[in-house]
């Protein structure tokens, strides 16, 4: 008597645990280690860095299959040595200067940008619609493998291991360059300069109102004790304080 078929949820499933999970060829991992500057000594941290959840159906993996854990491990060691990086490239700042600037650091869009540098997408193991998928603002599945492959180096490596990587492979110079934004209040620029120079900061004082009530003139002073000050003018308070700032800014930057 011919036995019954088991139902073909079940013989996916059997048919899954049999697979084995992808790795990376040994040319592939050679030229990816020598791209980020680590060689892994277990293969394992490396090929889960590497895998997307939208494999873990497919190959019915279980919790720690994807990379979805590393990443939450990678988060939280990018934070720590990103913040020692800053705070000693930084001693003068304060600490809204240093935040603003770990903010970019570690945000989405810069890990994307680190993994693309070492084309980390050619390297990932995903499905075939996430393999086509590529999100119009930065590439999330490369930013979390990003994370995923620092929390790696970490586990195979220990924490120096990580922040070589980190050092080697982030974009410090390409933010660096857009940190100055122009449209910034002068105000904040001009506290962020007390703050960096160790001294006290600024006070604002309204010199003079002027002009008809529907088209007032306030003009303020800006002024940093034993350092300098500066005049200006706007069509309101909070307008002439900034023009007074970026003005002081102006003659502190030069001296």
């Amino acid at each position: 008597m011919k036995r019954p078929s088991r139902p073909k949820r079940t013989r996916h499933r059997a048919a899954a645990k049999s697979r084995k999970r992808p790795s990376l060829a040994p040319d592939q991992r050679k030229t990816l280690e020598s791209a980020i500057g680590y060689r892994f000594k277990d293969e394992a941290q490396l090929t889960q860095a590497l895998t997307h959840p939208s494999l873990i159906d497919e190959y019915h993996g279980r919790v720690g299959f994807s990379n979805q854990r590393l990443e939450f491990l990678g988060d939280r060691v990018l934070g720590l040595i990103m913040a020692e990086i800053l705070i000693n490239k930084y001693p003068k700042h304060r600490e809204g200067y240093l935040t603003k600037l770990f903010h970019k650091l570690v945000s989405g869009p810069t890990c994307a940008t680190v993994g693309e540098r070492f084309s980390l997408r050619d390297y990932l193991f995903m499905d075939a619609s996430m393999r086509s998928n590529q999100q119009s603002q930065y590439d999330k599945a490369v930013a979390d493998a990003v994370e995923a492959l620092i929390a790696a180096i970490y586990n195979d490596g220990g924490i120096d291991a990580a922040e070589r990587f980190i050092k080697k492979c982030w974009v410090f110079d390409d933010l660096e360059q857009g940190d100055a934004d122009p449209d910034e209040n002068p105000k904040t620029r001009l506290s962020d300069w007390c703050g960096a120079n160790q001294t006290a900061y600024a006070v604002y004082e309204t010199l003079n109102t002027s002009g008809p009530d529907h088209a007032p003139v306030f003009t303020v002073k800006a002024s940093v004790e034993g350092r300098g000050e500066a005049t200006a003018k706007g069509g309101n308070k909070s307008e002439a304080e900034r023009a007074a700032a970026s003005a002081l800014l102006d003659l502190l930057e030069k001296t």
